[in-house]
């Protein structure tokens, strides 16, 4: 088991074979990461409508999380060292869960995989140090690259919430589904993936 350093309120650093995640500073929000907030073609994963922030907005986004129940996580390259997405967690440490969203802004890395190792690495952390029980995720109906990685990472559908959301594109309704996975289920599924 991977031993974690991190206490509560201070700088979460992980690592996987390809990426470091750590939680975000005042210097990671680049003119990219600005720039995705703007990008309708990355928002419309989360169905949320293009943000036009300034950089000192972004900034007061990033510090907002407090490292303790709520984190911003940038997802950086080991080689290139540059910031490509970013998750953000919600935990609630007296029910044990956490809600997680995942932004990978840099096009480049779209369909390489970046999701299912980070995660990855991410709910180690959650169940072996946070102490979860339960991670969950949100992804609207179309977003078919969030359904198709929470599915490989052994998470269940619980729930579909008909026509819950409206698109930020066009007049139609989307479906949400609410993804979740317990400790013992991604045990099992951890086994099966490095076996």
């Amino acid at each position: 088991m991977i031993q974690y350093s991190w206490q509560p309120g201070g700088l979460l650093a992980l690592e996987t074979t390809r990426f470091t995640l750590t939680s975000m500073l005042r210097e990671d929000v680049t003119e990219a990461f600005v720039t995705w907030m703007a990008d309708p073609e990355v928002m419309v994963g989360l169905n949320m409508h293009r943000r036009r922030l300034t950089r000192v907005q972004a900034v007061r986004f990033v510090l907002g999380f407090d490292n303790h129940k709520r984190f911003c996580l940038g997802i950086k390259d080991k080689v290139t060292k540059s910031l490509i997405g970013f998750f953000i967690l919600d935990c609630d440490p007296i029910q044990q869960c956490t809600e997680t969203s995942v932004v990978i802004g840099d096009k480049n890395f779209w369909g390489k995989n970046v999701v299912m190792e980070t995660r990855s690495c991410l709910l180690d952390f959650l169940f072996n140090h946070m102490k979860m029980v339960k991670v969950i995720g949100r992804p609207h109906g179309r977003n078919f690259s969030s359904i198709y990685n929470y599915k490989a990472l052994g998470f269940t559908c619980e729930a579909v919430l008909r026509q819950q959301m409206k698109a930020i594109q066009g007049e139609q309704r989307l479906d949400q589904l609410v993804f979740g996975i317990l400790k013992p289920e991604w045990q099992q599924k951890r086994q099966e993936l490095n076996g």
